[in-house]
């Protein structure tokens, strides 16, 4: 049967390299977590962590309450008052070169003219050779 609990946790406690520092709350809420409610493995949810990262990188917030779900060694972490949500990350996209831009941006006319100069170019180095 599952459990559930309602926590505060502290956050300002910590002292971290600026940048670093919502990355090290995350980090956090997990050991609290992990040591109050005695479970192998923690799972926060997408509203938690965008409520941990929603001022950046530099200022995450000083405290935050978490109701926690545990069930067979998992706990279900999520912000009071949402319902716990599966957080993924976004696959990565590839980035594309800047003549894929360029050509993005100038559209299909500069794409047939780059055909045509291309055309021509392939000409010119038959007669060439």
């Amino acid at each position: 049967m599952p459990e559930e609990k309602i926590y505060t946790i502290p956050i300002r406690a910590e002292k971290k390299t600026r940048v670093k520092r919502s990355a090290h709350a995350v980090r956090i809420v997990r050991a609290f977590l992990k040591k109050h409610s005695k479970a192998d493995e923690i799972k926060l949810g997408r509203k938690l962590n965008e409520a941990v990262w929603s001022r950046g990188a530099k200022k995450p917030p000083s405290s935050v309450r978490v109701k926690a779900v545990k069930d067979a060694g998992v706990v279900r972490a999520e912000l009071l008052g949402f319902d716990y949500e599966e957080f993924r990350a976004k696959p990565k996209e590839e980035k594309k070169g800047m003549k894929e831009r360029l050509m993005e941006r100038l559209g299909p006319k500069a794409q047939q003219k780059q055909e045509l100069e291309e055309k021509i170019e392939g000409k010119a180095e038959e007669k060439n050779e």
